[in-house]
């Protein structure tokens, strides 16, 4: 019995997750394939036989942390008439403020880096299929309230698209926060305001609420 597919697939995988725990303590630009390599407990040059380079595994490690998350938003729109509104707007909070959390220290490395940032732009453009246009958490959660409209559990004045933004724009901005608590600048301290309101019940009350039809 052959074990070499399992293993090439464990290997790329324990890979991207090396790269992601290195990129997130030192960033892209400081991260080395050694330091990789000896994270994930292979050789240097292995890297090399799984992606053509650094900017290949960051790529890697960029769509490993979105893929599921995209999935479940593209498919938020099943939601509707399930459970109530406000277990959606949580469900929802936990996969975009977790997806923003874990994305914000490798967008910041974009950031920095224009060339990082073509070069990821530019593989993106290439992966995806022509005429392909990924859609935003913005449109995903606009055809949830649209959904729940029509069911009148939303109310029917709210126009969608305002309404999404807002709800995504909470979870968005506490991920980001989160992330940069926990992964400090160079001067070791982030100034988060003391009166930071995290997006726990009471926002979700405050959205849901407002959402409510009538009576």
């Amino acid at each position: 019995m052959s074990s070499g597919p399992p293993r090439k697939t464990g290997t790329r995988q324990a890979l991207i997750e090396a790269a992601l725990e290195v990129f997130l303590r030192h960033g892209f630009a400081r991260a080395t394939t050694r330091e990789i390599a000896q994270t994930a407990g292979v050789a240097e040059g292995t890297i090399y036989r799984h992606f053509a380079d650094k900017y290949a595994l960051f790529h890697e490690v960029f769509l490993s942390l979105t893929v599921e998350v995209v999935a479940e938003l593209d498919r938020f729109r099943e939601r509707a008439g399930k459970g109530t509104v406000r277990d959606n707007l949580e469900t929802l909070f936990a996969l975009v403020g977790g997806l923003q959390e874990r994305l914000s220290s490798l967008m910041a490395s974009m950031w920095a880096d224009p060339e990082l940032a073509r070069n990821i732009a530019a593989r993106a453009r290439e992966s995806a299929p022509e005429g392909f246009v990924p859609p935003g958490p913005v449109a995903a959660v606009a055809e949830y309230i649209r959904a729940e409209q029509e069911l009148g559990r939303i109310r029917p004045d709210v126009d969608a698209t305002e309404a999404a933004a807002v709800v995504v724009s909470v979870p968005f901005a506490a991920g980001m926060e989160r992330a940069l608590s926990t992964h400090p600048t160079a001067t070791g301290e982030f100034p988060v305001p003391d009166d930071f309101p995290p997006p726990a019940g009471s926002a979700l009350d405050i959205l849901a609420r407002g959402l409510e039809p009538s009576g």
